[in-house]
């Protein structure tokens, strides 16, 4: 006669597998994985290394400066320390897809404070080596660009550095028609 297990039985062999998880290494991801954040531009994506963000916030309060850069949307508060916050589409000579003030903004990882504003935030992915491309500019100025395909297609990797550098620049530097 075979014998069932009795909930005495079946807890304390759930209670032992419980604690033999613990026991186990834990698993990690593959190496070599590069973890995104994958976001919209008006219709484009686009995607951010999350190595290269402090943070990802929605729904902030901006308080609108004069600026002589139509990118600069204002400042905003994190942690006491006032951030400048720029339209992330005006940057790439992209129109805004909404018309009003971006939902969306990345705290830029650097030594300067700085935020980074987009219309919407779509998922966050973990890609391998293998699904990276590098194109050259369109421009033919010798730059490369990058892109990453994932489940919906080819998404460029837009280079975080190079735009609070291009930012710097031109704050340190207004054309002769900006005031400084």
């Amino acid at each position: 006669m075979s014998r069932g297990l009795t909930p005495a039985d079946s807890a304390a062999s759930l209670r032992e597998a419980f604690d033999r998880s613990f026991a186990l290494a834990p698993v990690l991801p593959a190496a070599g994985g590069v973890n995104l954040l994958t976001i919209r531009i008006g219709a484009e994506p686009y995607a951010i290394r999350l190595a290269d963000i402090r943070g990802l916030h929605v729904d902030r309060r901006i308080l609108a400066l004069p600026s002589p850069m139509p990118e600069l949307l204002g400042v905003t508060n994190f942690r006491g320390q006032i951030v400048p916050v720029y339209q992330l589409a005006a940057l790439l000579g992209k129109a805004s897809g909404a018309g009003g003030t971006p939902r969306w903004m990345v705290l830029v990882q650097g030594s300067a404070p700085l935020a980074l504003a987009f219309e919407a935030f779509e998922s966050h992915v973990r890609v391998g080596a293998g699904e990276w491309i590098a194109a050259a500019d369109a421009a033919g100025r010798g730059r490369s660009r990058e892109g990453v395909r994932i489940a919906s297609g080819v998404v460029p990797v837009l280079d975080i550095g190079a735009l609070a550098a291009q930012i710097e620049a031109r704050a340190a530097h207004p054309s002769p028609g900006q005031q400084p």
